[in-house]
């Protein structure tokens, strides 16, 4: 069947619905991003009396909060409640009448933003080398490896949210923990700040976490920041954090099913 290609376009179809509005939303809420994170950074140079720290440039990190917002919408995109506000307000009755996978339909729709938003990040990555130095091949290769990373990191965190989402099963109101799951995720995944900036102590603990998979690595990598070596360790920890989150939700799923009231039949 191919149900998931009429899945996608009708997803895509939501996210055009608006192009004028979504488009100049979009690159006003990157660059002022951008000008206000290497504003921020230059001031820290200037003062420091540096011209590198902890491994970046002010070139380096001009790149690298380039990338982040673009990297965090195609990780965590508009989806903020896309389970809990069909539960709360019985829509989620279709997922257990129709013939249709709640897992695959979510997952699929939930990837179908990271992709679009993976596209722009080609294209904003793009226009931004060809400004400054040109596109060599190696930066082509980073950056089509690094969108592949950020595809996975995305399918991880689809996963994190599922858990945290299908807690409203049993909850009234999960609105908080689902903040609190974005903000820790952009914090100690380094979307804030890098990962490099953290004490030694943080950066060991890191490590064994699934948060800086999400944002540092899939960044590092576009940017070309990260060895063979470094990339095997990544993305083994990504696709394990990936299984394990998968895993929890299917049972909290399993479980939930009895709590579910089915309000709106």
């Amino acid at each position: 069947m191919n149900w998931w290609r009429h899945v996608m376009a009708m997803e895509l179809r939501k996210i055009l619905a608006y192009r004028s509005d979504f488009w100049i939303t979009f690159i006003g809420q990157t660059l002022i991003q951008v000008l206000i994170a290497r504003a921020l950074w230059q001031s820290i140079f200037e003062a420091n009396g540096a011209s590198e720290m902890n491994g970046f440039t002010l070139p380096m990190m001009t790149l690298y909060f380039l990338i982040v917002p673009i990297g965090s919408k195609m990780l965590m995109g508009e989806n903020i409640g896309f389970i809990s506000r069909e539960i709360y307000e019985g829509t989620f009755n279709r997922y257990l009448i129709y013939p249709l996978s709640f897992f695959q339909y979510k997952t699929l729709t939930y990837l179908t933003y990271s992709a679009f938003y993976g596209l722009q990040l080609i294209l904003i990555y793009s226009l931004f080398n060809l400004t400054q130095s040109g596109m060599t091949g190696d930066m082509l290769l980073n950056l089509v490896t690094g969108v592949g990373v950020f595809m996975i990191a995305s399918f991880a965190y689809c996963m994190m949210s599922m858990v945290v989402e299908l807690l409203s099963l049993w909850a009234d109101n999960i609105w908080s923990l689902m903040v609190m799951a974005r903000f820790g995720s952009s914090f100690l995944g380094g979307g804030f700040i890098p990962i490099n900036f953290f004490p030694d102590w943080m950066v060991d603990v890191l490590k064994f976490l699934p948060f800086q998979y999400f944002i540092s690595f899939p960044v590092r990598t576009v940017m070309g920041l990260v060895t063979r070596e470094e990339m095997y360790e990544g993305l083994f920890f990504l696709v394990a954090w990936a299984f394990i989150f998968m895993m929890t939700a299917n049972l909290i799923w399993m479980k939930g099913q009895k709590k579910y009231n089915g309000v709106g039949i």
